[in-house]
């Protein structure tokens, strides 16, 4: 053996070597590891479900250790009140073939040469609560994921669900899959998540009509870096190309070029947000309406108080509405003295903060004109909440501003909607319609005083500071301004 051959094949051996051991260690380190997951995601699963009637939980069933590689089994359980109020527990099984680190036979094969703990290869398993899941996939296996963990218990991985289709006399569904790939730090202080499905489509056949819901094209982005306040701060998006709903009974709504952009951020102990609805293309029974969109900001959020009001609401109001919902009756909320105790803390921590709440733009744009809204609120601290509720609430409102734009001719095209849905074909009969209420609402809000007319315009300003409210330019205190809107409330209602 020559000298070159000679190191080659130390090489080779030390690598082999290192593999064997590396591995080996790995195996010893799997159980831990396992189980150390397992209870972190039932504390999250505890924490979803918390503000809901579900529980869930997961338990690894078996290990199979080897020296390369090791076949683990997960029974993950769901409970739920059925239709009848009675409690349904849902079962199902997973495999998990992993690789031992810290070179993977698969990942060499792909040329992934940076060294990880393990591989993961899940997908689940056939059991009586996953057969009909199975006989929708044509056989497949429904869900499986496939994933690294690192030495630093990193993990990125690629999961999929995979085609379904089932049909009957009463209707059918389809689904084309869905793909989505995550990354997430040991610790998840970091997360990302982005996915893609190609269609969605259910069809049923009632007594009262035909009910459909069909989405395609949607594709996510999400996650970012935990902040103090426990959300995950930086964008997320949401993308449609096409959503159509017909409830039972009505015409189908579709929603085109649908998008929600959210962006949460935190600056020292405050908390700000933006969230951002846009729809490119808004039908109704088949005829086009127009373009929308709705964007929100908050701002000066303390962090604290906000994640304490958070946890409140989840914990404590949200099963509340839920129980009421369900014996459709009224909430009522009956919290316990150190729950109310805490929640006036928080809440004159919050508003110590002068948080500020925006809804930036609120708009509707037809072929013809654009409507929209805007509204600002800043807040501040009253002082003491056992007072009179006007004073509590005058107090409490630092300023307000809204301005409301209403375009004629966007009225003349949302009554020309209605007229063609009613039957009406004439054309002229159609803009005539459109044209005299798009009038009429012009002189009603000029003569009552609630708007003023620029152009081909209906505009409504309101400001309000310093206990005083200018209301299209005319100046009043809060008093005067409640007598004013109650009085043309009244005549408005009449009308």
């Amino acid at each position: 053996m020559n000298k070159s051959a000679a190191i080659a094949a130390g090489v080779v051996i030390v690598v082999g070597a290192l593999a064997t051991g590396g591995a080996w260690y790995t195996g010893q380190q799997l159980p831990g590891v396992l189980n150390e997951s397992i209870a972190k995601g039932n504390q999250e699963l505890t924490k979803a479900f918390a503000s809901s009637q579900y529980k869930g939980n997961i338990q690894l069933e078996s290990l199979e250790s080897g020296l390369f590689s090791s076949t683990a089994h997960y029974r993950t359980t769901f409970q739920a009140l059925d239709e009848n109020g009675q409690p349904h527990t849902l079962e199902m099984k997973f495999v998990d073939r992993i690789e031992h680190g810290p070179l993977p036979l698969s990942r060499l094969a792909s040329l992934k040469l940076l060294p990880v703990m393990a591989v993961s290869n899940l997908e689940v398993e056939k059991t009586p609560d996953t057969e009909k899941w199975f006989a929708m996939s044509n056989g497949k296996v429904p869900f499986t994921g496939r994933g690294s963990i690192g030495y630093d218990r990193s993990l990125n991985g690629h999961f999929e669900f995979a085609p379904l289709q089932y049909k009957d006399s009463d209707g059918e569904f389809a689904f084309s899959g869905l793909s989505f790939d995550t990354e997430a730090s040991g610790d998840a202080e970091k997360l990302k998540v982005t996915g893609n499905m190609d269609n969605l489509q259910l069809n049923v056949q009632s007594p009262d009509g035909p009910v459909a819901l069909q989405a395609k094209g949607m594709s996510f982005d999400s996650g970012g870096t935990k902040g103090k306040a426990g959300f995950y701060l930086g964008h997320s998006n949401v993308k449609i190309d096409q959503l159509v709903f017909q409830p039972v009974g009505r015409p189908a709504v579709q929603l085109e070029q649908f998008t929600n952009t959210n962006l949460m951020q935190e600056d020292a102990d405050k908390l700000a947000a933006q969230v951002n609805y846009d729809i490119g293309k808004l039908s109704y029974s088949g005829k086009e309406i127009g373009a929308a969109h709705l964007g929100l900001r908050f701002g000066n959020l303390d962090v604290a108080a906000t994640r304490s009001l958070y946890q409140l609401f989840q914990e404590k109001i949200v099963p509340a509405q839920q129980a009421a919902a369900a014996a459709e009756e009224p909430l009522e909320l009956n919290l316990s003295a150190a729950d109310q105790a805490l929640l006036d803390a928080e809440m004159r921590k919050l508003l110590a903060g002068k948080p500020h709440i925006e809804l930036e733009k609120f708009s509707l744009k037809t072929a013809n004109g654009e409507s929209h809204a805007h509204l600002s609120i800043d807040l501040a601290d009253p002082g003491d909440f056992d007072q009179p509720q006007d004073e509590l609430v005058s107090k409490s409102l630092s300023q307000l501003s809204a301005r409301v734009v209403l375009s004629k001719p966007m009225i003349q095209d949302i009554v020309g909607l209605q007229a063609s849905l009613q039957g009406v074909t004439d054309p002229k009969e159609i803009a005539e319609q459109g044209k005299a209420v798009s009038e009429m609402a012009a002189v009603m809000a000029q003569g009552m005083q609630l708007a003023k007319v620029e152009g081909d315009e209906i505009v409504s300003t309101l400001q309000y500071a310093n206990d005083s409210v200018d209301f299209n330019g005319q100046k009043m205190t809060p008093e005067q301004f409640m007598t004013f809107v109650m009085a043309n409330s009244g005549m408005l209602g009449a009308q």
